[in-house]
């Protein structure tokens, strides 16, 4: 059975209790939202969660929290393992995914120096976070570079995977999409467990139902988008970003990710292609919330 673990997006109010109610027992937040994007520096959401004495606090949950340290490229030269480790043990999560790295297809040399680089903070930063379990996330721009990476992790005594195929649906290449099942059902063999970050494709889940969790932000990705899911469908929905479409959305994903787990035989889905938010729609959508707050 594979689980499902919704992205809770900490620095939007409207949406920190859309996940309630739907009996999750483990969600993820994202360290990229408690920063300044521009500085790497904590924001007020951040300081906000210190006040509360820690993110299970700041959310009312029981359940487990598993801290992200997936983000933007250009923010991962802003860290170093004490940077990252202040920031985690004041957040206080059950879980956190170890460092991110820059690895991309055909950058084999790049790839090679960067899985390297997030390999050494890791083993530093986990000395340095003692109440929080490390989950490994596999890095590589191939499947040596991916099993090499794999070895260095169990060495630590690493149990829990999580690989992001979120970037591998871009675009909706079909190539690239087979690429990410490739990849992802190389590193199952080689782990005890995996989650795959950035799985929200609902006409592939099945395709992808060899791990045993997705993690997805696709339910608030959409809504930016004006799109509102109807099974493993979509459409556009018209107006602009709203709230409740985004419970709507998950709602739906919880719908798909039941069915799914009922069914047994594997089928192929169609192109779903993945769309990010870009900083200027998440400023905008933001700026709208406030805006419908203070009316």
């Amino acid at each position: 059975m594979v689980k499902f673990y919704p992205v809770v997006k900490l620095n939007e109010p409207s949406l920190l209790a859309v996940w309630k109610g739907q009996g999750f027992d483990c969600i993820v937040v994202r360290l990229q939202d408690v920063i300044s994007l521009r500085t790497g520096k904590p924001n007020k959401t951040f300081y906000q969660i210190k006040e509360c004495g820690g993110v299970h606090n700041f959310l009312d949950f029981d359940g487990k929290i598993i801290l992200s340290l997936i983000m933007k490229d250009e923010l991962l030269p802003k860290f170093d393992e004490v940077r990252y480790s202040e920031l985690i043990n004041t957040l206080n999560p059950d879980l956190f995914t170890t460092v991110d790295a820059e690895t991309y297809e055909h950058e084999f040399y790049t790839s090679k120096n960067e899985v390297k680089r997030s390999s050494i903070e890791t083993l530093k930063l986990i000395k340095l976070c003692p109440n929080s379990k490390p989950i490994g996330q596999v890095k590589g721009s191939s499947k040596k570079h991916l099993y090499s990476h794999i070895q260095l992790l169990k060495s630590i005594g690493i149990t829990d995977f999580v690989f992001h195929v979120g970037d591998f649906f871009r675009n909706g290449s079909p190539n690239m999409i087979s690429k990410a099942k490739d990849y992802s059902l190389f590193i199952k063999k080689h782990v005890d467990s995996l989650i795959l970050y950035g799985m929200g494709c609902q006409k592939r889940l099945l395709e992808f139902s060899f791990a045993d969790a997705y993690v997805t932000f696709n339910h608030f990705v959409k809504a930016v988008n004006g799109k509102k899911y109807a099974g493993p469908c979509e459409y556009n929905y018209g107006g602009g970003y709203k709230p409740e479409v985004v419970k709507d959305n998950l709602t739906q994903i919880v719908k798909n990710m039941s069915k799914t787990n009922y069914q047994k035989k594997l089928i192929k889905g169609g192109v779903c292609p993945w769309e990010a938010v870009t900083e200027e729609k998440e400023r905008a959508m933001l700026a709208q919330s406030a805006i419908m707050k203070e009316e």
